[in-house]
């Protein structure tokens, strides 16, 4: 039986190229393809979410915000769109554009994980008092106890108990206000609900490092970042 022959229409064509492009994961062409179907048929604007979220996906975080922030100015309940948007400028390092973006869709759906992007990124912004706020409810929030957020690590990452890195990143927001008792607490606290919590063991090991060398030279070293891998998600 003969084979239909293909259809030559300009859209159904460059469609074809599309889904291949995605078969064989190169995200260049697809893109390319898309902006051609965009070109032939301007009306669906579906299709920019599919450009956004290629460009997501290939890392390309400034062409991602940008489609990404267009589609949210057309419809401002796209909260998809947003989340997108907000993990782009994170990891473009817009980190108060990006608060802000967090601090609307926890707005909307009060989820711990965008409590705990807020609060990594008030550390950022070394606004300490809002950042043991956001971590405070986070800790009394059942919800957190379900979650984990993955952590970069040297060599890699790790899937963290989000209570376990809420303690960890108060520890770090007492180190910075000098509360020594209190960030030894936190540290602990982290470790007790994850024993194998890599980043939270590194900063109490650079605490007493730090009083070692503090007591005989009176400087130290400040602890390891919060390392949260931006990736969305909920």
């Amino acid at each position: 039986m003969a084979q239909t022959p293909a259809s030559s229409d300009p859209f159904d064509v460059q469609t074809r190229f599309y889904k291949t492009a995605l078969k064989n994961y190169d995200l260049q062409a697809a893109t390319v393809a898309l902006y051609n179907m965009l070109a032939l048929k301007p009306e669906r604007a579906d299709l920019n979410d599919s450009l956004a979220l290629l460009y997501f996906a290939g890392e390309r975080y400034a062409q991602a915000y940008l489609v990404g922030q267009a589609i949210v100015t057309a419809d401002p309940k796209r909260n998809d769109m947003l989340e997108l948007v907000a993990v782009s400028k994170q990891n473009l390092g817009l980190i108060k554009e990006s608060l802000a973006d967090y601090e609307k869709l926890y707005g909307v759906e009060k989820s711990v994980y965008y409590l705990y992007q807020m609060a990594t990124l008030q550390y950022q912004l070394k606004r300490y008092g809002e950042c043991v706020a956001s971590l405070d409810q986070i800790l009394a929030n059942a919800d957190a106890d379900k979650q984990k957020v993955n952590i970069r690590v040297q060599g890699g990452s790790q899937d963290v108990p989000m209570k376990a890195a809420a303690y960890n990143v108060k520890g770090i927001c007492a180190m910075e206000l000098n509360q020594k008792d209190a960030a030894k607490e936190n540290f602990e606290k982290a470790i007790q609900l994850f024993p194998d919590f890599v980043l939270a063991k590194g900063n109490l090991e650079t605490m007493k490092k730090q009083g070692e060398k503090g007591a005989s030279t009176g400087t130290g070293t400040k602890p390891a970042a919060t390392g949260t891998k931006s990736t969305g998600g909920k």
